[in-house]
């Protein structure tokens, strides 16, 4: 587009002294004028901005394909060579071998450096918290998985050092006052034969009820999911199997399913799982810590304050041919800080939704940067076991929570506190090249109170029996469903009130706010889950094929009550459990000093997930904590892991085993 020439209108035919107006107006219309010149100029430079990058992605895709033609002619070669050479394709075996030895024991510490690191631009927007951006463009290939792999021990370290550093959700100005939901009853025992309170739906049905131990327990963050007869359950770095809808569980070594992290810091945890029907596989992701400091040689290690994640699919057949051992996962992909160009960052408190094409995944980047970032993986391609393509960002500075369930098509949406008065809720659609966001208002909930010199973990404290806390919980958003065309967002409050006046919650509960789509995500509704003895906390939320909202959900405190798991569907005031908690979750961790410190948390997440293919039924993953001599201190109790499906209508009764 030729950029217009402009130029002065003809002379005034006035008196001297409007000269110097007219000289004033002439000079304005010209800058008027270049003003509107550059803002034509501006399409037809971003059009030649795109044609460029197409013609870039062009020529790196045709000599992708001229490198793969490469390849294979010399692969060509090197058959015709050896079948003219026996002698000395023997001996290139043998040395094959022996170098794949050396970098078992010893891996080469060559890497190719990164030329592009990502650094966020600032945002466009409207000045009141609406705005977009535009995601960056990723790869990764199929990761090589042998029949075995070297023997290997986990190496446990103190966790959760990201909450330090993730900012407390700030006061908000007033926008009215909270008027509560009708308070929660007590959790009721399902196997009691209890009354149904008052306010219920049709009575909820509990089909399954599966408790299960192991021998060495590690902090239980709870995921799994249930597709056909195979269900998945997991925690941190371990994972148990059930081929029969959930009546009994097998343990499966994680040592023996995945190769050890030797780049990295080692793998950590913080498993989730989810059940993809589309495509008839279970997705298992997981990280590992950040790396250290400094080599084992006492070297400066490239790959501090770095990780990897791994995301690894398995079908059901395969799951059952294997007994979900290593080969039902041959298809994984290993995601690093340098794939995402994060700098000396790391990955933390991860989770994970679906669409109709597309897996959608986010997670906390803490250190040198901080923020939420996100990216989508291609299902077909994740089927297929092939390397792929995928869109990501990465939001500075501010930590979303997670994303919603129950997704139509391939919208996928999760929102962060701004203020205790405000959300963001972001929108990205699987393939687009951009994503946006929004603010909306809420009516003030009760925040930690950051600065009230408390020296827990987290700020959000219930009192059990035995601890001055059992929860150590912070405001993340923890649970988040799609409701028709209704957004549901939940999170752990404190007690208090909204920071001006009003109703006092005695103690933490559940804030969930819903946004409806269609009204441009006008908030229609704030309710909670509260009881003046107890505190409720860690909400995870998803949508069954009848519209119900299922919750899996903690409990407890009031001095008077452990921290135990219950379920329940939203609307009927009442959730319900099947074993209660007689101890609290004690652990070694290390303060600021490294000096060691016991303290408590129930964990990081929970998870409630359809019970496919039967989807009116959830299936929760949840556990409590019995008191046992045998356990080594500072621990008091053994976990008790349980997996329940509950929905309506009514079958003829629980199978307990």
């Amino acid at each position: 587009m030729a950029r217009k020439i402009t130029s002065p209108p003809p002379p005034l035919q006035a008196d001297s002294n409007r000269q110097p107006l007219e000289a004033l107006l002439r000079d304005q219309n010209r800058l008027l004028a270049d003003i509107a010149a550059s803002l034509e100029l501006t399409p037809c430079l971003q059009e030649k901005i795109g044609r460029i990058a197409c013609l870039t992605a062009n020529d790196v895709h045709r000599n992708g394909i001229e490198l793969k033609a490469i390849r294979q002619a010399m692969e060509a070669l090197v058959d015709l060579y050896r079948t003219s050479n026996p002698a000395a394709a023997l001996e290139s075996d043998r040395l094959a071998e022996l170098r794949a030895e050396i970098e078992r024991c010893c891996p080469p510490e060559e890497k190719c450096a990164t030329v592009c690191v990502y650094e966020p631009c600032e945002r466009p927007g409207d000045g009141r918290g609406n705005g977009w951006s535009v995601k960056s463009r990723g790869h990764v290939e199929l990761r090589e998985t042998g029949e075995r792999h070297r023997p290997w021990k986990f190496a446990e370290r103190p966790r959760h050092t990201e909450d330090k550093t993730i900012p407390r959700v700030p006061q908000g100005a007033f926008t009215g006052e909270l008027v509560p939901s009708a308070p929660t009853p007590a959790p009721q025992d399902y196997r009691s034969g209890a009354p149904t309170p008052p306010g219920a739906q049709a009575p909820v049905g509990f089909r399954t009820f599966t408790q299960t131990e192991l021998a060495d327990n590690s902090p239980p963050d709870m995921s799994g999911a249930r597709g056909g007869d195979v269900v998945l359950m997991s925690g941190n770095l371990w994972l148990k199997l059930s081929v029969d809808g959930g009546l009994t569980f097998t343990d499966l070594d994680f040592t023996k399913l995945f190769a050890e992290d030797t780049v990295y810091g080692g793998w950590a945890g913080d498993q989730v799982v989810h059940y993809i029907p589309a495509i008839d596989c279970f997705v298992l992701y997981v990280q590992s810590f950040a790396g250290p400091k400094e080599k084992p040689d006492g070297t400066a290690n490239p790959e501090f304050n770095k990780n990897v994640v791994k995301v690894a699919l398995a079908s059901q057949a395969d799951l059952k041919k294997f007994a979900g051992g290593k080969p039902a996962w041959w298809r994984q992909w290993d995601f690093t800080s340098d794939t995402f160009g994060l700098g000396s960052s790391w990955m933390d408190f991860p989770d994970i939704t679906y669409g109709q094409n597309f897996l959608h995944i986010n997670t906390n980047v803490v250190a040198a940067n901080k923020g939420k970032l996100f990216f989508e993986l291609p299902l077909a391609a994740m089927q297929a076991g092939k390397g792929f393509d995928f869109l990501f960002a990465f939001d500075a500075n501010f930590f979303p929570g997670s994303p919603a369930q129950n997704v139509q098509g391939d919208d996928f949406y999760w929102a962060g506190h701004v203020k205790n008065t405000a959300m963001r809720i972001y929108w990205s659609r699987g393939g687009d090249p951009n994503f946006s966001w929004r603010e909306r208002p809420l009516i003030g909930w009760s925040r930690d109170k950051s600065d009230d010199g408390k020296k827990f973990e987290d700020n959000v404290i219930s009192r059990a029996p035995d601890s001055p806390d059992w929860v150590s919980e912070d405001h993340r958003i923890t649970g988040a469903t799609q409701v028709g065309t209704q957004l549901w967002f939940a999170w752990t409050a404190a007690e208090g009130d909204g920071g001006h006046g009003g109703f006092q919650f005695p103690h933490p509960h559940i804030q969930i706010a819903k946004f409806d789509i269609a009204k441009d995500f006008e908030r229609v509704d704030q309710m909670q889950v509260w009881n003046g003895d107890h505190a409720y906390a860690y909400p995870s939320l998803t949508t069954n094929s009848d519209g119900e909202v299922g919750i899996s959900l903690a409990w407890g405190g009031g001095t008077t009550l452990f921290g135990s798991h219950a379920v329940g569907i939203l609307g009927d005031f009442v959730v319900w459990y099947g074993a209660k908690s007689d101890a609290t979750v004690l652990r070694e961790d290390k303060d600021d000093a490294g000096k060691k410190i016991i303290v408590s948390r129930f964990g990081d997440y929970l998870h409630v997930r359809l019970a496919h293919p039967d989807t009116r039924y959830f299936g929760a993953f949840g556990y409590s904590v019995l008191k046992d001599a045998a356990v080594v201190a500072p621990r008091r109790g053994k976990y008790v892991y349980s997996y329940t499906e509950f929905g309506r209508p009514l079958l003829p009764g629980p199978v307990v085993k």
